[in-house]
């Protein structure tokens, strides 16, 4: 009874059996983490027979055709090109945040962000709107801090 839904998953989806298998062997590609973890099970349900649903199958189609976009020239180098540009971004939103002279505790605060935000830039070449929204609002904050001269009693200490 089973061999009969693993030739059947063979017949129906052995194309997409050979992406996935290709997609797990590319190490560029996949890196450990929850996403790998899907790609296996999506697989091995492919492999064992398992019946598989309408939502399992678009996931799966979705899968093969991000790991396809992935592999053309012009995506990664749009890809490249987005990750310097917030890299750059990132270190000059550093820079502000040490002129700004805030308390310590509140500056290590803030650099564990930003790289926690630059270490997401480097693994997935993408930020959530609500990661944009946060970077322009420490921005802004700490232009403002600088123009307006409200540097903290830090400041004075370090120039004795």
């Amino acid at each position: 009874m089973k061999s009969e839904y693993i030739e059947k998953n063979k017949k129906m989806y052995g194309r997409r059996i050979e992406q996935l298998d290709h997609i797990l062997t590319d190490n560029n590609y996949l890196t450990d983490g929850s996403y790998r973890e899907f790609i296996v099970s999506m697989y091995k349900a492919l492999v064992t027979g398992r019946k598989i649903t309408p939502k399992m199958e678009s996931a799966i189609t979705k899968a093969v055709k991000t790991y396809a976009k992935t592999l053309n020239p012009e995506y990664k180098k749009e890809k490249l090109n987005y990750t310097e540009n917030t890299i750059a971004k990132l270190n000059m939103i550093k820079r502000k945040l040490h002129e700004c002279k805030y308390t310590p505790s509140y500056e290590r605060n803030s650099e564990y962000f930003l790289e926690s935000i630059e270490k997401q830039v480097y693994n997935r070449g993408s930020l959530s709107m609500k990661q944009r929204k946060s970077l322009n609002k420490m921005y802004t904050q700490f232009t403002k801090r600088i123009e307006k001269g409200t540097l903290s009693s830090k400041e004075s200490w370090h120039t004795k």
